[in-house]
């Protein structure tokens, strides 16, 4: 990574921490360097405008995805399907013999 890089990629993880105080920091960091380098690896120019952006959409996601908390600490209901399966018995083989 050229020197010239890593202070842009510091200002954008500043600036998008304080839009996401919620997000813990290594996340946005991590959000922020999984862009960068899926823009290299595509052979897009990570521009930082761009990069902005889409971290933000991902982290807007991400804000928007969490269960809100009970009040009266009990858990959040799983969403449909996915509940555990039925247990097998022990001596239970699948139908290939594994």
């Amino acid at each position: 990574m050229s020197p010239s890089v890593v202070p842009t990629r510091d200002d954008l993880v500043a600036r998008l921490r304080v839009r996401f105080a919620d997000v813990p920091a290594e996340n946005v960091r991590r959000c922020v360097d999984d862009l960068w380098c899926c823009c290299t690896h595509l052979g897009v120019r990570p521009e930082e405008r761009t990069i902005e952006r889409l971290a933000a959409s991902r982290l807007t996601g991400v804000v928007r995805g969490g269960r809100p908390p009970y009040p009266d600490g009990r858990p959040a209901p799983m969403p449909p399907g996915s509940h555990a399966t039925a247990k097998r018995p022990a001596g239970a083989r699948t139908p290939i013999g594994m």
